[in-house]
């Protein structure tokens, strides 16, 4: 099948100009803020600048005014000369002071104040000192008043003109300070359009690619499942072929088997007895052929079935029998004693193929025959998993006291072709397949296979098989939930003089549908009760069995949703 490459996510040329575009139009966005910034930190010192300049061009027109005044008291004979020429000074000495733009209030004086001040002092000066007498009034304030009102009038020049270049500059900022807000908008436009059009661009390309990507998937699906359904009919093709093989090559080596017996029972061997030795290397290595060619088939069956086994009833006792008797010539031979203990019910049945596991019970007990010594003895243990386990299980015990296996190798035993390290060198016949094949069996009933090892005391293969339910162990598993939810309701409501006959009864209840242990904690929990006579009842331990029949009723409500 050819392999297109991937579809990959990629940009295109307009995008990456678009996202360079946006990038510059952020950057100078950015310089633009921090330029605006900058300005309306300078305008905020301009108005602190305004603010000393300000009060001085206030106290100075004060001064005028009262200069003025003054000069208007004296002209008409209303103080002396001497207050006048106070009130000169005072204004001199505010028109020398230097603000904090670097200029006295001097220097923005414009030349017609300076000429109307020169003008009144030098009225002043050709003046009689004192309070002029009635007769100067007259042509005194005909000439003083011209002067007063240039001194006015030029004092008002003079805040007109200060607020005039104010005026121009906060304009002047104002105006830069707009210019900097329009192109900061502009930018922030500009990098919205050209956000939403690279947005557009991208997700337009994506959900263009995202098509291609669903479809291409859809093509990669439909070939794999293609590949999936050719692999699966290679796969049935060479079960069917190893089968046929293997039925093909049994034939003639049970034909090779039984010649070589033949020719041994001929009066030929008697003539010539090397000939045996030849025989016994031709039998062996037959035999080695055959379990190979058994094993093959096995391997064959277990591979086909998918994972998927006709659930039947299958007699324990049965299977372990006819099994026994199978291997009989080889245990006789090797003189090895093979003895059952049974502790099932007459007649207990598993849920399985009864040849699938008659094959995985001859497979241990072959093992157990060939690594065990000679005059030694297989020890056969038949029980149920203890405990109310769903559902419960049967276990069947082979017990060799053969060579036993290394430890760094039991992790591996059930690998197909592993062999352990000892059965190599000790020179033990086998193809590695045996244990594969029970292990791969069992896990297809829903059971299991363990060993327990110690090198040179023996080994014990375990098998677990579902037990095939029995109809009071379908009554049991049915109610066990209905028991002990009724146990919990009538304890948790249970009254202190009620606790002694009722522990008593759900003990023994709940010990018939398979919760021994804690059916027996109730039940001392009740002879204690009753010893005390009911007056001093053990409210932790209460509680805690409470607490038992909760997380009970728990586990069975978590098997009936998986």
């Amino acid at each position: 099948m050819d392999v297109k490459p991937l579809t990959r996510f990629r940009i295109s040329r307009g995008q990456k100009f678009l996202a360079i575009i946006a990038v510059l139009i952020l950057v100078a966005l950015g310089v633009s803020t921090v330029r605006a910034s900058n300005e309306a930190i300078k305008a905020s010192n301009i108005l602190s600048d305004i603010e000393t300049p300000a009060a001085s061009i206030i106290f100075t027109q004060r001064e005028t005014l009262v200069y003025a005044t003054r000069l208007a008291q004296w002209s008409n004979g209303g103080t002396t000369r001497r207050n006048v020429q106070i009130s000169r000074n005072l204004l001199a000495q505010r028109l020398s002071v230097i603000d904090s733009s670097g200029k006295s209030m001097g220097e923005r004086a414009g030349d017609e104040y300076w000429s109307a001040l020169k003008d009144a002092d030098a009225i002043i000066v050709k003046s009689p000192s004192g309070v002029l007498s009635e007769r100067f009034h007259t042509p005194v304030s005909a000439e003083m008043t011209p002067v007063i009102d240039r001194i006015l009038a030029s004092s008002r020049d003079l805040i007109v003109s200060y607020q005039k270049s104010v005026d121009a500059q906060m304009l002047e900022n104002s105006q830069r300070a707009a210019t900097l807000n329009r192109l900061n908008l502009t930018l922030f436009y500009l990098f919205i359009f050209v956000g939403a059009l690279l947005l557009i661009l991208t997700a337009r390309s994506n959900f263009k690619m995202l098509r291609k990507i669903r479809k291409d998937i859809t093509t990669e699906r439909t070939a794999l499942e293609s590949t999936i359904s050719e692999l699966e009919d290679l796969n049935v093709s060479k079960n069917q072929f190893i089968a046929t093989v293997n039925h093909e090559l049994r034939t003639p080596l049970t034909s090779i088997i039984g010649y070589v017996d033949i020719i041994r029972d001929e009066s030929l061997i008697k003539e010539a007895p090397h000939i045996d030795n030849y025989l016994e290397v031709v039998d062996r290595n037959a035999q080695i052929l055959l379990t190979l060619v058994e094993s093959a088939l096995s391997l064959s069956k277990v591979d086909s079935v998918d994972g998927e086994i006709p659930f039947t009833e299958v007699p324990i006792a049965e299977i372990v029998e006819r099994a026994i008797f199978v291997m009989r010539p080889a245990s006789e031979k090797a003189r090895i004693a093979v003895t059952v203990t049974d502790n099932l019910a007459e007649g207990e049945c598993v849920m399985g193929d009864a040849g699938l596991l008659n094959q995985v019970l001859l497979n241990l007990l072959a093992n157990a025959i060939k690594f065990s010594k000679e005059g030694s003895a297989i020890q056969i243990d038949l029980m149920r998993s203890p405990g109310a386990s769903s559902p419960e299980m049967v276990e069947i015990h082979v017990r060799d006291s053969g060579i036993g296996i290394p430890a760094d190798d039991i992790p591996h035993l059930f690998t197909r072709f592993y062999r352990a390290k000892n059965a190599i060198s000790e020179h033990f016949q086998g193809s590695g397949l045996g244990l594969a094949i029970a292990s791969q069996v069992l896990e297809l009933h829903e059971g299991s296979l363990r060993v327990e090892s110690q090198l040179g005391v023996g080994s014990t293969f375990t098998m677990l098989i579902p037990a095939y339910p029995s109809s009071i162990d379908s009554l049991i598993k049915d109610h066990r939930r209905d028991v002990l939810h009724r146990a919990l309701n009538r304890l948790e409501s249970a009254k202190k003089d009620e606790l002694k006959e009722l522990t008593h009864e759900i003990g023994g209840a709940i010990g018939f549908f398979g919760y021994e242990e804690l059916g027996a904690r109730i039940l001392a929990y009740s002879r204690e009760t009753l010893s005390s006579n009911g007056s001093a009842i053990n409210t932790d331990e209460l509680e805690h069995l409470i607490s038992q029949l909760r997380n009970e009723i728990a586990l069975i409500d978590g098997e009936i949703h998986e």
